[in-house]
Protein backbone atom coordinates (compact mmCIF):
# COMPACT_ATOMS: atom_id res chain seq x y z
CA UNK A 1 0.00 0.00 0.00
CA UNK A 2 1.06 3.59 -0.08
CA UNK A 3 -0.25 4.15 3.16
CA UNK A 4 1.39 3.05 6.30
CA UNK A 5 -0.93 2.00 8.95
CA UNK A 6 -4.35 0.14 8.86
CA UNK A 7 -4.91 1.06 5.25
CA UNK A 8 -5.31 -1.60 2.64
CA UNK A 9 -8.86 -3.55 2.69
CA UNK A 10 -10.96 -5.03 -0.30
CA UNK A 11 -9.45 -6.22 -3.79
CA UNK A 12 -11.64 -6.43 -6.70
CA UNK A 13 -10.49 -8.40 -10.04
CA UNK A 14 -10.69 -6.96 -13.23
CA UNK A 15 -10.62 -9.77 -16.25
CA UNK A 16 -9.96 -8.31 -19.46
CA UNK A 17 -12.30 -9.43 -21.93
CA UNK A 18 -9.90 -10.21 -24.64
CA UNK A 19 -6.61 -10.66 -23.29
CA UNK A 20 -6.34 -12.48 -20.02
CA UNK A 21 -3.12 -11.65 -19.23
CA UNK A 22 -3.41 -7.81 -18.99
CA UNK A 23 -6.05 -8.37 -15.90
CA UNK A 24 -6.09 -6.17 -12.73
CA UNK A 25 -6.15 -6.23 -9.43
CA UNK A 26 -7.97 -3.16 -8.19
CA UNK A 27 -7.46 -2.77 -4.33
CA UNK A 28 -8.26 0.12 -1.80
CA UNK A 29 -6.01 2.01 0.96
CA UNK A 30 -8.80 3.42 2.93
CA UNK A 31 -6.31 6.15 3.93
CA UNK A 32 -5.79 7.39 0.32
CA UNK A 33 -7.71 5.97 -2.65
CA UNK A 34 -7.25 3.11 -5.28
CA UNK A 35 -4.44 1.04 -6.14
CA UNK A 36 -4.30 -1.14 -9.40
CA UNK A 37 -1.79 -4.19 -9.91
CA UNK A 38 -0.56 -6.59 -12.81
CA UNK A 39 -0.60 -10.12 -12.41
CA UNK A 40 2.59 -9.67 -10.66
CA UNK A 41 1.63 -8.36 -8.39
CA UNK A 42 3.86 -4.71 -9.62
CA UNK A 43 1.38 -1.28 -8.95
CA UNK A 44 0.71 -0.06 -12.12
CA UNK A 45 -1.41 2.95 -10.95
CA UNK A 46 -2.46 4.91 -7.59
CA UNK A 47 -5.47 6.95 -7.62
CA UNK A 48 -5.55 9.22 -4.60
CA UNK A 49 -9.20 9.47 -4.58
CA UNK A 50 -10.25 9.44 -0.99
CA UNK A 51 -10.26 7.17 1.92
CA UNK A 52 -11.95 3.97 0.31
CA UNK A 53 -12.78 1.10 2.27
CA UNK A 54 -14.57 -1.06 -0.23
CA UNK A 55 -14.57 -1.82 -4.13
CA UNK A 56 -16.23 -3.54 -6.17
CA UNK A 57 -16.87 -4.13 -10.17
CA UNK A 58 -18.80 -4.93 -13.14
CA UNK A 59 -18.14 -5.21 -16.90
CA UNK A 60 -21.20 -5.24 -19.33
CA UNK A 61 -23.41 -3.03 -17.90
CA UNK A 62 -26.26 -1.69 -19.90
CA UNK A 63 -24.96 -4.18 -22.40
CA UNK A 64 -21.97 -2.03 -22.76
CA UNK A 65 -19.22 -4.78 -23.04
CA UNK A 66 -16.31 -2.47 -23.51
CA UNK A 67 -17.50 -0.84 -20.47
CA UNK A 68 -15.77 -1.82 -17.44
CA UNK A 69 -17.84 0.19 -13.97
CA UNK A 70 -15.87 0.24 -10.67
CA UNK A 71 -17.44 1.61 -7.36
CA UNK A 72 -15.46 2.37 -3.85
CA UNK A 73 -17.03 3.21 -0.60
CA UNK A 74 -15.69 6.19 0.57
CA UNK A 75 -15.95 7.65 4.65
CA UNK A 76 -14.07 10.33 4.11
CA UNK A 77 -16.09 12.77 2.94
CA UNK A 78 -18.84 10.02 3.01
CA UNK A 79 -19.89 9.11 -0.56
CA UNK A 80 -19.77 6.37 -2.81
CA UNK A 81 -17.36 7.39 -5.79
CA UNK A 82 -18.23 5.86 -9.08
CA UNK A 83 -15.29 5.22 -11.85
CA UNK A 84 -14.70 3.90 -14.97
CA UNK A 85 -11.43 1.03 -15.74
CA UNK A 86 -10.52 1.81 -19.38
CA UNK A 87 -10.07 -1.50 -21.29
CA UNK A 88 -7.40 -0.12 -23.92
CA UNK A 89 -4.85 1.27 -21.09
CA UNK A 90 -5.91 -0.20 -17.83
CA UNK A 91 -6.13 3.13 -16.40
CA UNK A 92 -8.89 4.01 -13.83
CA UNK A 93 -10.87 7.45 -13.70
CA UNK A 94 -13.58 9.15 -11.78
CA UNK A 95 -16.59 9.36 -13.68
CA UNK A 96 -18.69 10.72 -10.42
CA UNK A 97 -19.91 10.77 -6.90
CA UNK A 98 -23.00 10.01 -4.79
CA UNK A 99 -24.97 10.56 -1.57
CA UNK A 100 -23.98 7.28 0.36
CA UNK A 101 -26.63 7.85 2.85
CA UNK A 102 -25.85 5.48 5.65
CA UNK A 103 -23.95 7.12 7.98
CA UNK A 104 -20.47 6.18 8.02
CA UNK A 105 -20.08 4.02 4.32
CA UNK A 106 -18.29 0.64 4.75
CA UNK A 107 -19.04 -2.21 2.53
CA UNK A 108 -19.78 -2.23 -1.03
CA UNK A 109 -20.69 -4.51 -3.67
CA UNK A 110 -21.96 -4.75 -6.91
CA UNK A 111 -24.98 -6.80 -8.74
CA UNK A 112 -25.95 -6.71 -12.62
CA UNK A 113 -29.49 -8.04 -13.04
CA UNK A 114 -30.41 -9.84 -16.20
CA UNK A 115 -31.23 -6.90 -17.66
CA UNK A 116 -27.76 -5.88 -17.52
CA UNK A 117 -28.87 -2.82 -15.48
CA UNK A 118 -26.29 -2.15 -12.66
CA UNK A 119 -26.91 -2.12 -8.75
CA UNK A 120 -24.90 -1.11 -6.14
CA UNK A 121 -25.37 -2.07 -2.67
CA UNK A 122 -23.94 -0.41 -0.11
CA UNK A 123 -24.09 -0.89 4.27
CA UNK A 124 -22.91 1.03 7.08
CA UNK A 125 -21.09 -0.22 10.52
CA UNK A 126 -24.95 0.38 12.46
CA UNK A 127 -26.26 -2.40 10.15
CA UNK A 128 -27.86 -0.37 7.52
CA UNK A 129 -28.11 -1.75 3.85
CA UNK A 130 -29.14 0.37 1.12
CA UNK A 131 -29.53 -0.50 -2.57
CA UNK A 132 -29.57 1.69 -5.27
CA UNK A 133 -29.93 1.51 -8.86
CA UNK A 134 -26.76 2.67 -11.25
CA UNK A 135 -27.89 5.04 -14.17
CA UNK A 136 -25.94 5.47 -17.17
CA UNK A 137 -25.47 8.92 -16.11
CA UNK A 138 -23.92 7.45 -13.17
CA UNK A 139 -26.44 8.95 -10.87
CA UNK A 140 -27.96 6.71 -7.84
CA UNK A 141 -31.35 6.33 -6.86
CA UNK A 142 -32.46 3.89 -3.75
CA UNK A 143 -34.30 1.40 -4.67
CA UNK A 144 -34.67 -0.39 -0.86
CA UNK A 145 -33.19 -0.71 2.61
CA UNK A 146 -32.42 -3.18 5.08
CA UNK A 147 -30.70 -3.87 8.38
CA UNK A 148 -28.94 -6.44 10.19
CA UNK A 149 -28.57 -6.02 13.86
CA UNK A 150 -25.15 -5.48 14.07
CA UNK A 151 -22.02 -4.73 12.34
CA UNK A 152 -21.77 -5.75 9.15
CA UNK A 153 -19.08 -5.19 6.06
CA UNK A 154 -18.71 -7.90 3.20
CA UNK A 155 -21.13 -8.84 0.41
CA UNK A 156 -21.19 -10.49 -3.11
CA UNK A 157 -23.81 -11.02 -5.20
CA UNK A 158 -24.19 -14.03 -7.51
CA UNK A 159 -25.54 -12.42 -11.04
CA UNK A 160 -26.51 -15.16 -12.22
CA UNK A 161 -29.01 -16.88 -9.57
CA UNK A 162 -30.11 -13.04 -8.84
CA UNK A 163 -28.86 -13.63 -5.35
CA UNK A 164 -26.96 -11.57 -2.38
CA UNK A 165 -24.64 -12.72 0.16
CA UNK A 166 -23.95 -10.12 3.03
CA UNK A 167 -21.60 -10.70 6.03
CA UNK A 168 -22.43 -9.74 9.75
CA UNK A 169 -19.10 -9.57 11.25
CA UNK A 170 -20.06 -11.15 14.73
CA UNK A 171 -22.90 -13.09 12.83
CA UNK A 172 -21.59 -15.06 9.83
CA UNK A 173 -23.55 -14.97 6.47
CA UNK A 174 -26.51 -14.09 5.45
CA UNK A 175 -28.65 -14.72 1.47
CA UNK A 176 -31.29 -12.69 0.35
CA UNK A 177 -32.73 -12.68 -3.14
CA UNK A 178 -30.65 -9.64 -5.51
CA UNK A 179 -33.97 -8.03 -6.92
CA UNK A 180 -34.57 -4.80 -5.86
CA UNK A 181 -38.65 -5.60 -6.52
CA UNK A 182 -38.77 -7.88 -3.51
CA UNK A 183 -38.73 -7.91 0.52
CA UNK A 184 -35.09 -8.54 1.52
CA UNK A 185 -35.52 -11.29 3.60
CA UNK A 186 -32.39 -12.61 5.09
CA UNK A 187 -32.02 -16.51 4.91
CA UNK A 188 -28.86 -17.59 7.29
CA UNK A 189 -26.64 -19.11 5.57
CA UNK A 190 -23.69 -19.77 7.73
CA UNK A 191 -23.55 -19.26 11.26
CA UNK A 192 -20.09 -18.45 13.33
CA UNK A 193 -21.96 -21.06 16.16
CA UNK A 194 -21.92 -23.60 13.28
CA UNK A 195 -18.04 -23.81 14.78
CA UNK A 196 -16.64 -22.60 11.51
CA UNK A 197 -16.27 -19.28 11.16
CA UNK A 198 -14.65 -17.37 13.96
CA UNK A 199 -15.59 -13.28 14.28
CA UNK A 200 -14.60 -11.22 13.04
CA UNK A 201 -16.47 -12.49 9.29
CA UNK A 202 -15.07 -10.28 6.80
CA UNK A 203 -14.64 -10.56 3.02
CA UNK A 204 -16.96 -12.34 0.69
CA UNK A 205 -16.13 -13.84 -2.85
CA UNK A 206 -18.13 -16.19 -5.25
CA UNK A 207 -16.05 -18.69 -7.35
CA UNK A 208 -18.45 -20.05 -10.25
CA UNK A 209 -17.82 -22.38 -13.07
CA UNK A 210 -20.19 -23.81 -15.15
CA UNK A 211 -21.19 -26.49 -12.71
CA UNK A 212 -20.65 -25.33 -9.27
CA UNK A 213 -20.37 -22.33 -7.23
CA UNK A 214 -18.25 -21.71 -4.06
CA UNK A 215 -18.91 -18.72 -1.54
CA UNK A 216 -15.60 -18.26 0.20
CA UNK A 217 -15.35 -15.91 3.34
CA UNK A 218 -12.38 -14.51 5.33
CA UNK A 219 -12.90 -15.81 8.70
CA UNK A 220 -10.68 -13.29 10.24
CA UNK A 221 -10.60 -14.15 13.78
CA UNK A 222 -8.57 -17.09 13.22
CA UNK A 223 -6.80 -16.27 9.82
CA UNK A 224 -8.83 -18.60 7.95
CA UNK A 225 -10.66 -18.76 4.46
CA UNK A 226 -14.04 -20.87 4.66
CA UNK A 227 -15.33 -22.48 1.70
CA UNK A 228 -19.03 -23.35 1.39
CA UNK A 229 -21.30 -24.41 -1.51
CA UNK A 230 -23.69 -21.77 -2.47
CA UNK A 231 -26.21 -23.83 -3.42
CA UNK A 232 -27.05 -26.56 -0.59
CA UNK A 233 -24.49 -24.40 2.01
CA UNK A 234 -22.25 -27.37 2.78
CA UNK A 235 -19.37 -26.51 4.25
CA UNK A 236 -16.62 -27.82 2.24
CA UNK A 237 -13.34 -26.98 3.83
CA UNK A 238 -11.08 -24.20 5.33
CA UNK A 239 -7.10 -23.29 4.89
CA UNK A 240 -5.06 -20.57 5.62
CA UNK A 241 -2.63 -18.75 3.52
CA UNK A 242 1.36 -19.96 5.12
CA UNK A 243 3.88 -18.49 4.61
CA UNK A 244 6.81 -18.94 1.60
CA UNK A 245 10.33 -17.89 1.68
CA UNK A 246 9.77 -14.40 0.09
CA UNK A 247 6.59 -14.03 1.57
CA UNK A 248 4.69 -13.90 4.87
CA UNK A 249 1.95 -15.43 5.51
CA UNK A 250 -1.53 -14.11 5.69
CA UNK A 251 -3.55 -12.64 8.79
CA UNK A 252 -6.15 -10.41 9.96
CA UNK A 253 -7.85 -10.46 6.66
CA UNK A 254 -10.54 -7.93 5.49
CA UNK A 255 -11.58 -8.47 2.11
CA UNK A 256 -10.94 -11.01 -0.47
CA UNK A 257 -12.13 -11.39 -4.23
CA UNK A 258 -11.54 -14.38 -6.34
CA UNK A 259 -12.17 -15.73 -10.20
CA UNK A 260 -12.44 -18.93 -12.05
CA UNK A 261 -10.82 -17.38 -15.23
CA UNK A 262 -7.65 -18.87 -16.18
CA UNK A 263 -5.10 -16.65 -16.12
CA UNK A 264 -1.13 -16.31 -16.56
CA UNK A 265 0.61 -18.50 -13.71
CA UNK A 266 -2.64 -18.94 -12.07
CA UNK A 267 -4.59 -21.82 -14.38
CA UNK A 268 -7.23 -22.32 -12.60
CA UNK A 269 -8.26 -18.98 -11.15
CA UNK A 270 -6.67 -16.49 -8.70
CA UNK A 271 -7.83 -15.65 -5.43
CA UNK A 272 -6.70 -12.22 -3.84
CA UNK A 273 -6.74 -11.92 0.06
CA UNK A 274 -5.75 -8.61 2.17
CA UNK A 275 -2.81 -8.86 4.70
CA UNK A 276 -2.74 -7.20 7.84
CA UNK A 277 0.09 -7.63 8.80
CA UNK A 278 2.94 -7.41 6.42
CA UNK A 279 6.19 -7.30 8.71
CA UNK A 280 8.71 -4.88 7.38
CA UNK A 281 6.20 -3.00 4.79
CA UNK A 282 2.73 -1.72 4.64
CA UNK A 283 0.47 -3.43 4.30
CA UNK A 284 -0.79 -5.80 1.17
CA UNK A 285 -2.27 -8.37 -0.68
CA UNK A 286 -1.18 -11.56 -1.52
CA UNK A 287 -2.02 -13.91 -4.71
CA UNK A 288 -3.17 -17.40 -4.37
CA UNK A 289 -3.07 -19.75 -7.29
CA UNK A 290 -6.85 -21.60 -7.12
CA UNK A 291 -4.93 -24.59 -8.05
CA UNK A 292 -3.27 -24.48 -4.49
CA UNK A 293 -6.76 -23.89 -2.43
CA UNK A 294 -8.11 -26.62 -4.36
CA UNK A 295 -5.76 -29.19 -3.15
CA UNK A 296 -6.11 -27.81 0.03
CA UNK A 297 -9.94 -27.84 0.17
CA UNK A 298 -9.72 -31.12 -1.35
CA UNK A 299 -7.28 -32.77 1.79
CA UNK A 300 -10.03 -31.33 4.17
CA UNK A 301 -12.22 -34.40 3.31
CA UNK A 302 -14.01 -36.10 1.26
CA UNK A 303 -17.22 -33.81 0.98
CA UNK A 304 -15.52 -31.39 -1.63
CA UNK A 305 -15.54 -33.17 -5.04
CA UNK A 306 -13.59 -30.44 -7.18
CA UNK A 307 -14.28 -30.05 -10.85
CA UNK A 308 -12.90 -26.21 -11.67
CA UNK A 309 -12.75 -26.30 -15.52
CA UNK A 310 -14.59 -23.30 -17.36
Amino acid sequence: MPSGGDAADDPAIWIHPRHPERSLVVATDKRSGLVVYDLAGKQVQYLPAGNLNNVDLRTGAWGRDNLTVVVASARAPNEIVVLELAHDTGRLGVVGRGEPVVDEPYGICMYLDGRLRPWVVLNGKDGLFVQFELREDYSLVEARRWRTQTQPEGCVADDEKGLLYVGEEGYGVWRLDADPGRPAQLVSFAAIDDGVLTADVEGLALYRTQDKRYLMVSSQGDNSYAAYDATSGTHLGSFRVGDHPDIDETSDTDGIAVTSTPLPGFPEGLLVVQDGDNPGGNQNFKLVSWTDVRRALEGAGQRFQGRFSN
